[in-house]
């Protein structure tokens, strides 16, 4: 648990490090309130498609994100993630099983140089999810769950986006995704089904944002 606590103590220093880079070059945005406090409103939707791995198993995410951006380069909102991983037979079970689940929370975001075509973007999620662990013999087709729990989650990331349009933006993200513990567990046994890190790691994800930026 060490280890992912400085992980995620790096990823999440980065970003207020790249914000507090940002403000020393641009004398016009040294804190959020000067020159005139808040001087232009702005927000946007997005979704988000992408890939991760849960314990060496590959896993597709889906995802939504809202914020209010504050002279363009602030972004304060909420935002979520679904994952679900590929089928595996599990011997234990006797049967096909994959892990799916979701997480989402509050969302903090810096954008450097918002206005270039081609600009960096430090998002960062703070917040909780569940996931469970069930049967699963064809597409889209599920029955019966061996155990399910909720967990925290803190996921650090940085996006290369690109301004497509006044009002439309094409990111590419790279994300660090810390949880607690995960103790899912076999009901017959009680052997633990993953190990307590399975679902730390990276993820990479595409992103398309609408809105007024």
């Amino acid at each position: 648990m060490n280890n992912k606590l400085t992980k995620a103590i790096f990823m999440a220093a980065t970003f207020f490090v790249a914000l507090s880079v940002q403000a020393q070059e641009d004398q016009k945005i040294r804190t959020l309130f000067n020159n005139g406090g808040i001087r232009s409103n702005g927000g946007y939707g997005g979704v988000t498609v992408g890939y991760t791995q849960i314990e060496n198993a590959d896993a597709i995410t889906v995802g939504g994100q809202g914020a209010w951006l504050i002279n363009h380069q602030f972004g304060i909102g909420l935002a979520g993630t679904g994952f679900i991983s590929e089928r595996r037979f599990d011997a234990t079970l006797d049967n096909r099983y994959l892990t799916t689940g979701g997480y989402g929370g509050l969302l903090l975001e810096f954008i450097a140089m918002p206005h270039s075509p081609i600009h960096l973007s430090f998002p960062l999620v703070v917040g909780a999810g569940g996931l469970t662990y069930v049967e699963s013999r064809r597409d889209f087709d599920f029955y019966d769950s061996e155990d399910s729990q909720a967990f925290f989650v803190v996921e650090p990331g940085v996006d290369v986006e690109f301004n497509l349009l006044p009002f439309i933006r094409l990111g590419v993200g790279l994300k660090y995704r810390v949880t607690s513990d995960i103790e899912l567990s076999y009901r017959d046994s009680g052997a633990a089904i993953l190990d307590r890190d399975a679902l730390t790691g990276f993820s990479t994800a595409f992103s398309l944002k609408f809105g007024k930026f």
